[in-house]
């Protein structure tokens, strides 16, 4: 028995599989803008594929870098180096009620007219970092403590005090924090607040002695202290306020307006970014 194909066969299965060759569908290679990138669109739903080689080059295509940067003359430096005229702005977010201040370099932002479009992905961010003067009582503001707690705080941190007419000295206050300390253990019978301003607090060790300790405290005092780490010192004054409960005092401060005192700070450092770098700054939060 004959299992050849026959001739006429043959010619059949051959010119089906030229057929097939060219009616089946092959990848094609696409002209890419760079000679790094190939794109190559594949059957059957003609996908495009892109396969970017550009780590293989000497240098990248362009600048792409988001930095953050923990000083003022260093962020002023990097926007220096990398500004490009016309096209680098500096934005600034704050919030000074609640002591939040940002700053955001975008050095390939958007010129003015629409060909002067950028990528807007080179940025530096810096973020203030606040004095550890400011931390302290930014932190502890409003917030009520014990008198000996009180005390401890004051002494802590007595360098702040500043001298102004008509309040009290670092000394005095020290004086005062010390008579805290001394009078944790007694009770407060009684508290009159004075014409020439401030309390005076009468202790007792207790109801059977007719003893009384006399103690006064002030309503205000001033600090001076800086805003930002390295900074100048600004004035701040503070109200003193107290709270009387079942014979024991709690203590605490109140900061008068520390937010204008944070603006002023910010608005220092503004200027001071604005003469080192001639970049122009804009208030918000760049998208």
């Amino acid at each position: 028995m004959n299992t050849q194909p026959e001739f006429g066969e043959l010619a059949e299965a051959q010119n089906l599989a030229q057929t097939l060759a060219h009616e089946l569908k092959q990848p094609i290679e696409l002209e890419s803008p760079d000679e790094l990138v190939h794109r190559i669109a594949l059957p059957p739903g003609w996908k495009i594929e892109e396969t970017d080689h550009i780590k293989l080059a000497s240098a990248p295509r362009r600048k792409v870098a988001r930095v953050t940067i923990n000083d003022a003359n260093s962020f002023a430096d990097y926007i220096l180096r990398h500004k490009l005229t016309s096209y680098s702005t500096l934005w600034c977010e704050a919030d000074y009620r609640h002591g939040a201040v940002a700053f955001t370099a975008i050095l390939n932002d958007h010129g003015g007219a629409d060909e002067y479009a950028q990528w807007r992905d080179h940025t530096a961010h810096y973020t203030p970092p606040k004095s550890e003067e400011w931390r302290r009582w930014f932190g502890q503001n409003a917030t009520p403590m014990k008198q000996a707690e009180f005390a401890v705080f004051l002494e802590d941190n007595m360098r702040d005090i500043a001298t102004a007419d008509g309040l009290p000295t670092a000394a005095q206050m020290l004086e005062m924090a010390l008579q805290f300390e001394a009078k944790q253990d007694m009770r407060l019978k009684s508290h009159i607040r004075l014409q020439s301003g401030g309390v005076e607090m009468n202790f007792v060790q207790d109801d059977d002695t007719g003893t009384i300790e006399k103690m006064r405290i002030f309503e205000r005092f001033r600090l001076g202290i800086p805003v930002f780490w390295n900074g100048a010192a600004y004035a701040i004054d503070a109200r003193l306020r107290y709270r009387v409960r079942d014979g024991a005092v709690s203590f605490w401060f109140e900061l008068i307006r520390p937010d204008r005192v944070l603006e002023d700070a910010t608005r220092t450092l503004i200027d001071n970014l604005l003469l080192a770098t001639e970049v122009p700054l804009f208030h918000g939060k760049p998208q």
